[in-house]
């Protein structure tokens, strides 16, 4: 097997959504700042599973499995590290360059046809580009116009227009393009074998992925029979379900903001973007996914629904909260009036009337209750369909506060007995309430707490988020200062770590941690609790400095307990060297701080 670089791999992790992945696997909860599941490689009834995305590690607290997606793909699907490695630089666009020959031409062929089809699919869309701005395009260009889509947007969105005539499969035989490929990629379709354009008589929406490549297209019909939308198919480029239009220009908003906007349509983006608020992207005309809402939250899991003012999109709202929860995300909805969408209300009454209807959106719960509760027959069937639909959402909320006070409101609200609302809560969660790492720590932890004192777990967590204190820390002899020797092991793999690639990588320091702290270590790193800004440089210096008072002070009344045992023996030669050493600790402790 030929060696893959290193370089090449930690691209991958870097642009990987480990969560994503392994939810492909395991069902997983949002669990504090983790998700949360039943694990796959042992046998358990209540999940110990947890997956970190920001460290990008999974980690059983039941099994001590630990690892990173490569491993995690290679355990669960019995696949070679080449193939994990190969399949998930393909999904995100990483060449890697192999040394085998075989294996080179393998992958050559492979990323050629992909940047082929990204190839033909960004002239596809320059092609539907240069259309609309031309003669064949007034038709289109009059339609953005009505719709208040001014040159900018249709710019920055790359809009196009596919005339009726069938022209596209022309200019690919022009241009010598293999149809079957243009086919693969659903620029065309074949039909009594007959090549025809897919897209003709409409309005082109690029899909673009984070890089600005073109995935795909969608397609709004002008004129005539057929339906109003169509997208391309599932293609070596595009998965539905999987990308957001509208996200490749919204990401940098999105996380200057940590709010997502959601619509249900194209047009609905295209008008947000016009009037500013330009953090709004779009399903791309399939139902939200949790894949979708996954994507979100690696910008902002602060997402809110605003979908159409009538039964169709109050229905998609009601699907969409459980999915938003079930991937993370901390929802809310606002309410339009009835009728309306986004792009028609943004049309009559403007931006500032539009931007307090969004700072009016209420949480999913509270949202979906008001317009259960509008619809609601008074009656004992009636409140408890109400129950029933909104239980589970409030059973998935991470906050056990949150749920306490839900179950008081939902009792009220539905006049049901608490005990009936509560346990209704508790059957729709689906499994047990989730927890946060301080919870993992002070419950599945308890038997490893006696043979490590947390405190000495601090520098270290500095280290893996600020590697470049690593050398100072190892100069400073921390190992020297900690009590356990399995610790003293992670620390010195930690320490290797940094020398050899400047980083200590979570998944990579688990799996050099002995198997008796392993699980501490894990829930210790997916606090994080040194991420936030700061001065890292003082918390390492506080920290080490406080181990070391720690070490000087049991290291006094080591002295003190022996001068007693001397005396006791009457050993002159003994008492005179403890007393020497005693004064030296004495004085170490007030340099270092140590109260008296």
């Amino acid at each position: 097997m030929a060696r893959i670089p290193d370089d090449a791999i930690a691209e991958i992790r870097s642009r990987v959504d480990i969560v994503q992945i392994v939810g492909q696997h395991v069902q997983l909860r949002r669990s504090g700042a983790n998700h949360k599941g039943l694990c796959p490689f042992h046998e358990e009834k209540t999940p110990s599973f947890n997956v970190n995305s920001e460290r990008q590690f999974y980690h059983c607290f039941g099994c001590n499995e630990s690892g990173d997606v490569f491993s995690f793909l290679m355990k669960v699907e019995g696949r070679r590290f080449d193939e994990v490695v190969e399949e998930l630089a393909a999904r995100v666009g990483v060449e890697i360059q192999p040394l085998d020959q075989d294996q080179a031409r393998q992958a050559q062929k492979r990323r050629s046809e992909r940047e082929q089809g990204l190839r033909l699919n960004a002239r596809v869309a320059k092609f539907y580009r240069e259309i609309l701005l031309s003669e064949r395009g007034r038709e289109a260009r009059e339609y953005l116009a009505q719709r208040g889509i001014s040159d900018r947007i249709s710019e920055a969105f790359l809009l196009g227009f596919a005339p009726d005539s069938g022209l596209l499969v022309q200019k690919l035989r022009q241009a010598d393009v293999d149809l079957v490929f243009a086919e693969r990629l659903g620029l065309i379709a074949q039909r009594r074998g007959r090549s025809f354009d897919r897209f003709w008589g409409r309005l082109i929406f690029p899909l673009l992925g984070a890089r600005g490549e073109v995935l795909g297209f969608g397609g709004r019909i002008l004129r005539g029979d057929g339906p109003k939308y169509i997208n391309t198919p599932e293609t070596p480029l595009y998965r539905k379900g999987e990308a957001l239009y509208g996200l490749h220009l919204a990401a940098t908003a999105i996380r200057q903001r940590q709010q997502v906007i959601l619509v249900e349509g194209n047009i609905d983006v295209l008008q947000l973007h016009e009037h500013g608020f330009d953090n709004a992207v779009a399903p791309m005309g399939t139902a939200l996914t949790e894949s979708q809402v996954r994507l979100c939250c690696r910008f902002s899991n602060k997402i809110i629904g605003v979908f159409d003012g009538d039964d169709a999109g109050r229905a998609a709202a009601q699907r969409a909260a459980q999915t938003m929860l079930a991937g993370g995300a901390e929802p809310r909805f606002a309410s339009l009036p009835d009728g309306t969408d986004p792009d028609s209300l943004l049309c009559r009454h403007g931006a500032p009337f539009f931007a307090e209807i969004i700072d009016k959106s209420l949480p999913a719960v509270d949202y979906l209750l008001a317009d259960y509760l509008k619809e609601m027959e008074d009656t004992v069937p009636g409140r408890a369909r109400v129950l029933e639909r909104i239980a589970p959402l409030v059973g998935r909320l991470d906050s056990a506060v949150a749920r306490d006070l839900y179950v008081d409101k939902l009792s009220m609200s539905l006049a049901i007995d608490r005990s009936v609302v509560s346990r209704a809560v508790k059957d729709g969660q689906g499994g047990p309430v989730a927890v946060d790492v301080r919870q993992i720590e002070d419950s599945e932890l308890a038997p490893y707490k006696a043979r490590l004192d947390r405190y000495e777990l601090e520098p270290l967590l500095i280290m893996v988020e600020h590697p470049r204190l690593a050398p100072w820390a190892e100069e400073m002899d921390v190992n020297s200062l900690l009590t356990n020797d399995e610790l003293r092991a992670t620390y010195s793999a930690a320490f290797e770590m940094q020398r050899e690639t400047g980083e200590v990588d979570s998944a990579k320091l688990l799996q050099k941690t002995p198997t008796a702290i392993r699980s501490l270590i894990a829930a210790a790193l997916m606090s994080r609790r040194y991420a936030a800004d700061g001065d890292p440089a003082r918390a390492l210096e506080d920290c080490l400095a406080g181990l070391r008072r720690r070490v000087v002070e049991q290291e006094f009344q080591r002295v003190r307990r022996a001068m007693e045992q001397a005396q006791q023996r009457q050993d002159q030669t003994s008492l005179g060297q403890l007393r020497t050493r005693l004064t030296e600790l004495i004085d170490e402790r007030r340099r270092i701080g140590v109260p008296r």
